[in-house]
């Protein structure tokens, strides 16, 4: 409990978004959203690129499962990422430069 308190003249408002980069999400539907079209794009890419990235962990058989998972994984992350900033830039909430 607090027992500060501020004058009636003297009241300190902060901004919505004190960061002018970096704001709090709207709505976590837009965040979802983009995590499953990152997933779709993903699974799309790696159908495409699914013979040469077998083609590429074939030799190292002791790795070569690990390897995929964790390939498929960086691309999902990526593309989340990706269209995260895209769809926020868009909405305005995202100031690149």
């Amino acid at each position: 409990m607090n027992s500060f308190r501020e004058p009636e003249g003297e009241r300190s408002e902060e901004s919505p978004c004190p960061d002018a980069c970096v704001c709090s999400v709207v709505d976590p539907v837009e965040h979802y959203v983009t995590g499953i079209l990152g997933f779709v794009a993903t699974l799309l890419l790696g159908v495409q690129l699914y013979p040469w990235l077998q083609a590429v962990a074939g030799p190292s058989s002791f790795l070569g499962a690990t390897w995929l998972v964790f390939s498929f994984a960086a691309v999902w992350l990526v593309c989340w990422i990706a269209l995260e900033v895209a769809w926020e830039w868009r909405a305005g909430r995202v100031h690149l430069l």
